[in-house]
């Protein structure tokens, strides 16, 4: 599919002129067919010039990625002055912005806004975003701003400010994968419409879409409940599970994972079938070994409850946790999580036989936050089901931004935490 230029601003003659090309064929890869395609050879062969050519531009890969997110900030700019625009004078209430919100997250899915799916890319490889880390930081400001001047003008609804941008992050990545689906936007309205009632502490709204949604769903079996300890599936699925954790969904290869267990290449086929329904169950088996025994309802509770928000924040504050990259184990639940929540979105918008793994994630958000609350939350909050819903997309999204932008420590965390906590969730 063909792009429109995001560089004509560049320049026109000559040497700018092929930087702008260049820049704009980048883009159009990484689009079209993920970051992971893009290398210096098939640009140069997209845009007709030797590697010379490419190299002489921009020195390195790393500066083609520097030069795509400059590129990708000018235009994200110019997005969210034209939407400003739009929205300039609009009463602000709980049911326009619903309507706002609901146009922005599906809107940026259009396949014209190659932009968008840059940010997708460059948040999602840690690599990648290492490299832009500037521009990152740019684009979050930009947003984060941008939003908070939406919500101020509505009464009640500017307490939403510190958390909005991170939950529209996550809500974003869902929509990549299921904007064009009924039951995603119906999904996605309904618990907009719970996020932004004016009294947090009032009756919660109905969810009758979340519970026709989950109805539909067959939610997923540990995978490791299926196979003996030692066997070869298991062994198969435990490795998967590592390379998933560590360099994402697209480290997980046939040849990868059955040369580890020196199997031969056939052994993942006998035993799933295919690769998809494989690594599917290696997404399961990752998020089931991984996540923290407090936060996992199949498990007795094996601590006290907090006391006070402050010991939920120390204790939620683990799963936020940013480790170096000497140490990736210890890195925390939610930061692996909706990084990898996130790379299934962007795999399910190229490929639609992701799309249902993308809505069974999506759909029962914030089950296990709410099947905790009495065990995991201070006695002072009384999470609902939408609440907890609201939480756990914030907490994906947060997470998400953490690792992507200068590390925060776990000072930092805990005061994101305790803000949310009071943003997102009813009080006793």
């Amino acid at each position: 599919m063909a792009q429109l230029s995001l560089t004509r601003d560049l320049g026109n003659d000559g040497k700018d002129a092929l930087r702008a090309q260049a820049v704009d064929a980048a883009i159009t890869i990484i689009a079209e067919q993920g970051l992971a395609t893009l290398s210096i050879r098939d640009l140069a062969q997209a845009i007709g010039k030797s590697t010379t050519v490419i190299v002489n531009q921009f020195h390195s890969k790393a500066g083609l990625l520097r030069a795509v997110a400059e590129a990708a900030m000018a235009a994200d700019e110019a997005y969210h002055q034209r939407f400003l625009a739009e929205v300039d004078g609009v009463p602000i209430d709980h049911f326009s912005l619903r309507a706002i919100a609901t146009r922005y997250i599906v809107g940026r899915t259009a396949p014209s806004l190659s932009f968008v799916r840059v940010w997708e890319e460059f948040v999602t490889d840690p690599e990648a975003s290492a490299i832009a880390l500037p521009q990152l930081t740019a684009w979050a400001e930009l947003r984060a701003t941008t939003w908070s001047a939406v919500l101020e003008p509505g009464a009640g609804l500017a307490r939403l400010g510190p958390v909005f941008f991170p939950y529209l992050v996550m809500e974003e990545f869902y929509a990549c994968a299921l904007g064009w689906r009924l039951d995603y936007e119906l999904l996605l309205q309904e618990t907009l419409n719970g996020l932004l009632v004016d009294d947090l502490d009032g009756p919660a709204p109905p969810m009758t879409v979340l519970n026709w949604v989950v109805a539909r769903l067959a939610p997923p079996e540990p995978p490791g409940k299926s196979f003996q300890a030692g066997s070869m599936p298991l062994r198969l699925l435990d490795f998967a599970a590592d390379l998933i954790m560590e360099g994402g969904i697209g480290a997980v290869t046939n040849r990868s994972v059955t040369q580890h267990v020196k199997a031969s290449t056939s052994t993942i086929l006998y035993h799933f079938g295919d690769m998809r329904t494989f690594l599917a169950q290696a997404v399961w088996h990752s998020v089931f070994r991984e996540i923290p025994p407090y936060l996992d309802g199949r498990r007795p509770l094996e601590q006290e409850r907090p006391a006070d928000l402050d010991a939920w924040a120390r204790l939620m504050g683990q799963t936020l946790k940013l480790a170096p990259a000497a140490s990736p184990g210890e890195t925390g639940f939610y930061v692996k999580y909706a990084r990898l929540i996130a790379q299934i979105c962007v795999l399910a918008r190229r490929d639609a036989a992701f799309q249902d793994l993308a809505l069974l994630l999506r759909g029962p958000e914030g089950g296990g936050t709410f099947a905790r609350r009495e065990a995991v939350w201070p006695p002072q909050f009384a999470l609902t089901r939408q609440s907890a819903a609201h939480f756990a997309i914030w907490i994906k999204g947060r997470a998400l931004l953490n690792s992507t932008l200068q590390p925060a420590d776990a000072t930092t965390t805990e005061a994101q935490l305790r803000e949310a906590a009071h943003c997102l969730a009813p009080r006793a």
